[in-house]
């Protein structure tokens, strides 16, 4: 039995059907918003460059504007398997979001719906309603239900409250109901926010107009949720941290003491940047250290040093390919009447299929479990955020493309 996936890595779409080499998929719409950015760019560098060029020497006026003109980023964010063999994608480039779907077979790419109101992530599609439901993420913090025909209506809003709703999957043969993980948010006189609870899972029925929460724990988070035909709820458990660390005199001890030299260092640093991007060399050319970038990785609304946790973690499974997030993160099947059971450690993203099957990711590889089989690991990559199984229709024509 061959697996059939399609998962997004470092923000970059890619297939891989049955023994066939790993497809990377480019988006049309991408690359045209990409285009017209660069055009605008350089028309308004005529603009300046008379400008800069009564006060600069020309070599400097050619690496400012050759700083001054990045790439507009492009990056896939959520993921979902569609009708008749295509794939719906979430789409950002800058502050513009979009749903998207796909025709692998024609290489034909249809834009629903896009907007810069707010971003689209987490998408689920209904086959037998032509419903897609997604998280419309605002810039308070606040997070939504919303769903939307597939005909590319705006996204309808079902969820309300200061709280953050994601990852919505419609469960199968229940009509119009869905399971999504939410917690509540905690903000500050200024209407900041300084906490968030656990994350619990709670069904939406649609008809029935109701909310109901299937598992909450005062000290997990429980993320990614999906339920299959036979009532079966699988998610991600991991340990609930709290953004609110409280008080602590030490740590303000320390805050106080540490005040001077990291006001001096940020001075320091400031000056530094100044001098080599006018100069091209630093203020101090000798005992200067060399700083590797951290490779940070959001997952799940948590900041992740993806090269420590992956040294961390490199002596547990496969050496080559390392969980990027703890082991404490728990890929849990919870069946009605029975203890939760631990399917895997390290897991990060993960999808079921109608037969059973199960393919999860931990960050550098992707792992599939047949039914009633093991493990076996199918992808190496880095970073690996979103897998799906595929359809075998639309397997099939990614082979004969």
């Amino acid at each position: 039995m061959t697996f059939n996936l399609a998962y997004i890595a470092g923000g970059k779409l890619h297939l891989k059907c049955g023994d066939a080499a790993v497809q990377t998929v480019e988006s049309e719409f991408g690359q045209s918003v990409q285009e017209r950015m660069q055009q605008m760019q350089r028309r308004n560098a005529w603009k300046n460059q008379n400008i800069m060029a009564n006060f600069l020497p020309p070599g400097m006026v050619q690496s400012l504007e050759e700083q001054m003109q990045p790439a507009l980023p492009v990056a896939f964010r959520g993921l979902c398997r569609g009708g008749d063999g295509r794939l719906i994608y979430t789409l950002e480039a800058g502050d513009v979001a979009g749903i998207f779907t796909l025709d692998h077979a024609k290489s034909a790419e249809q834009r629903l719906f896009h907007g810069s109101d707010f971003k689209v992530q987490h998408l689920d599609f209904h086959s037998d309603r032509n419903l897609i439901a997604c998280s419309a993420v605002h810039s308070d913090g606040a997070a939504n239900i919303a769903v939307m025909q597939l005909d590319g209506a705006r996204p309808r809003e079902v969820t309300e409250g200061d709280s953050v709703d994601l990852a919505p999957r419609w469960i199968p043969g229940a009509g119009r109901s869905l399971v999504f993980q939410s917690a509540g948010i905690g903000r500050n006189s200024a209407g900041f926010p300084v906490a968030q609870a656990p994350f619990t899972i709670e069904k939406l029925d649609f008809e029935r107009q109701e909310v109901t929460t299937l598992a909450a724990h005062p000290k997990y988070d429980f993320l990614g949720p999906q339920m299959t035909a036979d009532g079966s709820l699988y998610y991600i458990r991991r340990p609930y941290r709290s953004s609110n660390s409280g008080f602590h005199p030490l740590r303000l001890l320390r805050d106080i003491v540490m005040m001077p030299v990291r006001l001096l260092y940020a001075i320091y640093q400031w000056l530094n940047f100044f001098t080599r991007r006018y100069t091209g060399k630093p203020l101090m050319t000798t005992g200067q250290p060399k700083v590797q970038p951290l490779n940070q990785l959001m997952v799940w609304g948590s900041a992740i040093n993806a090269d420590e946790m992956a040294e961390r973690n490199r002596r547990f499974g496969d050496a080559d390919s390392p969980a990027l997030v703890p082991r404490t993160w728990q890929l849990i099947r919870q069946i009605s009447g029975r203890e939760p059971e631990v399917i895997a450690d390290g897991v990060l993203a993960f999808d079921v299929a109608e037969d059973g099957a199960i393919a999860y990711s931990n960050g550098s590889a992707i792992y599939a479990i047949r039914p009633g089989g093991v493990a076996e690991r199918v992808i190496v990559d880095r970073p690996i955020e979103h897998v799906i199984l595929l359809q075998s229709n639309l397997a099939e024509e990614s082979i004969t493309s």
